[in-house]
């Protein structure tokens, strides 16, 4: 931001429940910077099993979606863009019932509780130290 002479209007990182950038986050609303996460479905799909395993599928089942479905809205519903990918046409399109349904600040919270107990990146290990958090 010092150098910038057009400050970033959106910063991609990865972010699900077990890597959740809280530092870099309040930089991104302090700033005007968008958020934008990828890999928001790693704590169901790449992580498990894991401390939100049993919450998130709690979760799906009260709303009647998938645990994926959950994982998006946990991300939406803190203001974050979302991005995910599929080569399954089905599959996105179910993605789509994440915008039928909210979290209340209750849920969001217990995810975000349950989530700090674990570490776990999905991408660019290579880059970064285990137990780094950024």
């Amino acid at each position: 931001m010092k150098t910038a002479r057009v400050p970033p209007a959106i910063n991609q990182i990865e972010f699900h429940p077990y890597l959740q950038h809280p530092q870099l986050l309040e930089f991104h609303k302090k700033h005007g910077i968008a958020t934008a996460a990828y890999g928001p479905l790693t704590a169901v799909t790449k992580a498990k099993p894991g401390p939100v395993d049993d919450y998130m599928a709690a979760l799906a089942k009260k709303y009647g979606v998938s645990e994926g479905e959950v994982a998006l809205r946990w991300c939406i519903d803190q203001d974050i863009v979302t991005i995910t990918t599929s080569g399954k046409e089905q599959r996105m399109s179910d993605y789509l019932r994440c915008a039928t349904f909210k979290l209340t600040p209750k849920e969001i919270s217990e995810i975000l509780k349950l989530g700090e107990r674990k570490h776990f990146r999905g991408f660019w290990n290579h880059k970064f130290a285990d137990d780094d958090r950024r």
